[in-house]
């Protein structure tokens, strides 16, 4: 043994790179699978849900809707690039913008783009989620409108705040919000009136009094064109609600009890959104997590069922929207797994 040289010599280390491996390949994972997701997010997918009516009048067989849900200020390329690539050679005969459109964050600009988008070819019905700012107020600049609501009938749309009639060859298809159904419309307006009544018998010089009752006065004219509106249905009219939180089971059997007592219509089909198709979804096994329900629905891994898509209640038709951005609705505000969706309503009285 040569001198300076120890009995037991320790071995050297042998450096061990399977785990930093597998870390590195699970991070070069991750990042694919984000970078994956933020780009499918920006391409949206066409949906074509034909609903079926048995009492369609012939004149509204194959009508086209374009239902839009829950953009909440999302960008789906520079100006909706990928949406208009989407739409390109599609043609509708009404548009329907189920709430949740500018979202949180205020931000108007991406509604407005995507208003542009669609020009003016056909009606664009447009109602306020509850993640949009409030669309009315007590303003003391002069108006009851939002900004955005402003802007966007500006660009031609209409805020659906009453119901609005459309005549395709004699047959008579209505676009409604859902509270035409759902409040009791005489005595709102009784309440209304007598609110406005004491604002005028107040100090109109005041600012805050002036605005107040700008907005009482506009409520006012919306419920009594909504009850002349209710007094025009007839049997044989297609009625369609717009609703930006899918009715639940029980509201819905209420109203159809009410309405058979008082033999009054009821919307055929409802148009919503909301849910985002779960937004953060997990293949094969659905959304991740829905927040708690009125219904008792929600939690974890709730399943698809109510969440988008087309489900009938007793022979009324609720259509959810899968939606197109993020809302914040949910926890952790991620689309994952799951494309934005336009979709491409075909009334229909065939049996499919």
């Amino acid at each position: 043994m040569s001198r300076g040289q120890g009995l037991f010599v320790p071995r050297r280390r042998r450096v061990r790179y399977g785990c930093l491996t597998v870390v590195i390949l699970l991070l070069i994972s991750l990042g694919l699978m984000v970078g994956f997701n933020s780009l499918a997010n920006r391409f949206v997918k066409l949906v074509v849900q034909p609903i079926t009516l048995p009492d369609l009048p012939r004149a509204l067989e194959g009508f086209d809707i374009l239902h839009l849900s829950d953009l909440n200020a999302a960008s789906l390329g520079n100006k909706h690039e990928h949406l208009r690539k989407t739409l390109e050679n599609q043609s509708f005969q009404a548009v329907c913008l189920t709430g949740d459109m500018v979202g949180k964050s205020g931000d108007a600009a991406p509604l407005m783009d995507l208003l542009d988008l669609l020009g003016q070819k056909a009606p664009v019905f447009l109602i306020a989620g509850s993640g949009d700012p409030p669309p009315l107020s007590a303003s003391a600049d002069g108006e009851v409108l939002a900004p955005y609501i402003l802007m966007a009938q500006a660009r031609g749309a209409v805020y659906l705040d009453r119901p609005v009639l459309l005549e395709e060859n004699g047959a008579r298809i209505w676009f409604c919000p859902a509270d035409t159904f759902e409040l009791d419309l005489e005595s709102a307006r009784r309440a209304y009136q007598d609110r406005a009544q004491s604002l005028r018998a107040g100090d109109l010089s005041s600012a805050d009094t002036a605005a107040q009752l700008r907005l009482v006065e506009y409520q006012l004219v919306m419920l009594e064109e909504s009850l002349a509106a209710k007094a025009l249905m007839r049997a044989g009219d297609t009625v369609l609600a717009l609703r930006h939180h899918p009715p639940e089971t029980r509201l819905l059997n209420e109203l159809r009890e009410e309405a058979e007592e008082r033999a009054t219509l009821l919307p055929q089909i409802y148009l919503c959104g909301q849910y985002n198709n779960g937004q953060a979804r997990l293949p094969g096994l659905g959304p991740i997590y829905l927040p708690p329900q009125a219904d008792g629905r929600g939690g974890w891994l709730p399943g698809d069922e109510g969440i988008s898509g087309l489900h009938f209640t007793k022979g009324q038709a609720v259509y959810i929207s899968p939606g197109l951005g993020v809302s914040g609705y949910y926890p952790i505000p991620v689309r994952l797994f799951n494309r934005p969706v336009a979709t491409h309503i075909q009334l229909t009285s065939r049996l499919r």
